[in-house]
């Protein structure tokens, strides 16, 4: 459990000719979140009426982008550092190909759409070999020609509907399908359209063509051979030109790209005749480096911390383990927290996993995701490599998530299967099947360890172990409830908020007491005073508590009271999601392998057909569980953490910390960044 990094708001102030190497130094450290000025500082400031260099930069980069774009990629070796604005420019403006580079593309285009058509005239050729005249035939004034390949149904509909047209067969070959030849006057091609939507059929118009179907084919693909020759030529000159310049163009037009975005930072400066200054946030561990830095690279500049404003907002830094990292997105999914907030990311981590594997509850279900998750990640990481799954699958599967999504997800559910197989050895359960009891009768016999021999710790099917995980789902509420009511209590104390302190300490006293209660009526029966002294002190716990937060929180809050009962109860979800999945993969087991609970045979013992549909049904069913056994856990489990837990202290509404930085991939940062003093 962290709190978000502590964020100080700051002004860099220098001389207007260190401007320049300024931004760099922000941009390459990566640390300050830029804001416009503050009313104070715009009053005396003016914004800057002319960057300079903004068009020339706009221009080179389209023309950069272009080429790259229109260059085949090769591979960039090592990286590059400019020395200023006008070397970028320069090297840029050396790379003089866009003439030859357009020249080639136009050529390319050209021969890729005649190397088209001459593959559609080729096919067309070879069908045309039941026709001996001559092809120049169907080259009409009058009429126009179509050929089609057409089931015998749709033919006899087509044959019987071309005198509407006027049009008819002029050759036809083979019985189902027809390959067939429709001459259509021009006068009656307006009817045409609508007699071969009658017919359902799709024709294609046949082309000038000279010589016999033989000789056509033979001078056709004599033609294409000579345009593909070309069109590699083109390739070779193409990626000749990309070897020589691809590196030299990807530098530059990723520090073009940099030099734009400097320029667009330059909104939030505020200039004088002679200096500038700029407004924004660090996190405070950064401060010193920043100062080092700055005075490092610019001597005249300087970075004063300024006293944030009630009406301040510092951006929100979630600071968590790297390994943890990733459970971040499922914090921003629900709320950015704001700066005063406690960081729930943590406590997602480690509970998440945990509320997936009980509602799981099965070894082999929790292998076969463990597995699924990895090959997602290795998918996401390679996707490049070939796969089985369908293109309308993965074009579906891209429109919900992005790939760094379902990286996110799959290792969220790596964590949640193993804690899957934990409660499914527990349970003694896989797919459905036990096999503890032989591993454990190995064990006992050789080891003397005493273990179950039937090889379950815990039968969610028998009352004891019903009860006993009923019990526990409950206490789980209480703990989780109780964990999010004492981070409000942390997050009113952060922010000065007394009165809410005392309320959601009397919404604590006023859960704990109605489930003591219950516990008390489980026990024994009646909250009687007399029968059941253990319910008076605990009423007044709960009458306290109420007090306690219409104090607080005043008497409205009253309306809410249900809330906290049905937040501690929805935990008994836990449970109910395990039994469902836990019973169904018991009942096709049973029903399929058998002995059924009547005492018969399951149906792999029935003969060849019901082996066969108790095979398919097997495999369905258990498909379905599966499936089942990734969504419920997941929903379910990010939703009690949501709604049950996270609403009683996360309000959220925080900006998120976007640093004023950018990826370089070919280039070096222009500025030295000193190592930090301790």
């Amino acid at each position: 459990m962290l709190k978000p990094a502590h964020m100080q708001k700051v002004a860099v102030v220098g001389t207007k000719s260190e401007r320049p190497k300024v931004v760099s130094t922000l941009y390459d450290m990566g640390v300050i979140h830029i804001e416009p000025l503050s009313k104070e500082a715009a009053s005396v400031l003016k914004p800057e009426a002319d960057a300079g260099g903004s068009k020339e930069i706009s221009e080179e980069l389209l023309r950069i982008k272009a080429l790259r774009a229109a260059l085949p990629p090769t591979p960039v070796q090592g990286t590059r550092k400019f020395s200023s604005l006008k070397d970028v420019i320069d090297t840029s403006r050396s790379v003089s190909i866009d003439h030859e580079v357009l020249k080639l593309k136009d050529r390319h285009e050209k021969l890729a759409t005649q190397l088209d058509e001459l593959k559609n005239n080729i096919a067309l050729a070879q069908n045309l070999q039941f026709v001996k005249e001559d092809l120049n035939i169907f080259d009409l004034e009058s009429a126009v020609s179509f050929f089609g390949i057409v089931p015998a149904a749709n033919y006899a509909v087509l044959v019987q509907n071309l005198p509407s047209a006027e049009a008819s067969v002029a050759y036809s070959a083979g019985t189902d399908p027809v390959k067939v030849i429709v001459m259509v006057p021009k006068a009656g091609m307006e009817k045409f359209g609508s007699v071969i939507q009658k017919a359902d059929v799709r024709l294609q118009r046949v082309p000038p063509l000279k010589g016999s179907a033989p000789e056509v084919l033979a001078k056709l693909q004599q033609d294409q051979k000579s345009k593909e020759a070309e069109l590699a030529d083109i390739n070779a000159q193409l990626l000749a030109l990309s070897q020589k310049h691809y590196g030299t163009i990807s530098q530059v037009e990723e520090q073009l790209s940099i030099e734009a975005r400097k320029l667009e930072v330059l909104n939030n400066f505020g200039f004088t005749e002679s200096a500038f200054a700029v407004e924004g946030w660090v996190p405070e561990k950064r401060l010193e480096g920043v100062k080092q830095t700055l005075s490092h690279n610019s001597p005249s500049t300087r970075m004063f911390e300024i006293a944030s404003e009630e009406h301040d907002k510092p951006p929100t830094l979630l600071e968590n383990p790297k390994r943890l990292r990733f459970f971040e997105s499922f914090i921003r999914f629900y709320a950015t927290p704001d700066s005063h907030e406690v960081d729930p990311s943590l406590i997602f981590g480690l509970v998440f996993p945990i509320f997936f594997g009980l509602m799981l509850g099965d070894f082999g279900y929790g292998v076969l995701i463990l597995l699924i998750a990895i090959w997602i990640i290795r998918r996401v990481n390679h996707p490049e490599r070939k796969t089985l799954i369908p293109e309308a699958l993965r074009s579906f599967a891209a429109k919900i998530l992005k790939p760094v999504q379902f990286k996110k997800l799959a290792k969220a559910l790596i964590l949640g299967s193993i804690a899957g197989m934990v409660m499914g050895f527990t349970l003694n359960a896989y797919f459905g099947f036990p096999f503890n009891q032989y591993l454990f009768a190995y064990l006992n016999t050789n080891f003397h360890l005493g273990l179950p021999a039937n090889g379950t710790f815990l039968d969610p099917l028998s009352p004891k172990g019903l009860k006993t995980l009923l019990l526990y789902s409950g206490y789980i509420g209480l703990f989780m409830v109780s964990l999010g009511l004492g981070l409000g209590m942390l997050n009113a104390y952060y922010m000065h908020e007394r009165k809410h302190i005392i309320g959601k300490f009397g919404w604590l006293l006023t859960g704990w007491g109605i489930a003591l209660t219950g516990l008390g009526l489980l026990h024994h029966g009646s909250i009687n005073t007399l029968a059941n002294p253990i319910s008076n002190p605990l009423i007044i716990v709960i009458i306290a508590g109420i007090g306690l937060i219409i104090y607080g929180e005043g008497a409205q809050q009253m309306a809410e009271l249900p809330t906290i009962v049905s937040n501690i109860i929805s935990y008994t979800r836990l449970l109910g999601i395990l039994l469902a999945s836990y019973v169904l993969a018991y009942l096709i087991d049973n029903q399929v392998v058998g002995p059924t609970t009547s005492g018969t045979p399951g149906l792999l013992y029935g003969g060849i057909p019901l082996a066969i549909l108790g095979v398919v049904l097997f495999v369905m069913v258990h498909a379905f569980n599966l499936i089942l056994g990734i969504l419920e856990p997941g929903i379910q489990g990010a939703r009690l953490l949501y709604v049950e837990t996270f609403s009683k202290f996360l309000h959220g509404g925080g900006k998120p910390f976007a640093p004023f930085k950018g990826p370089r991939t070919f280039t070096l940062s222009e500025t030295t960044i000193p190592e930090t003093k301790k």
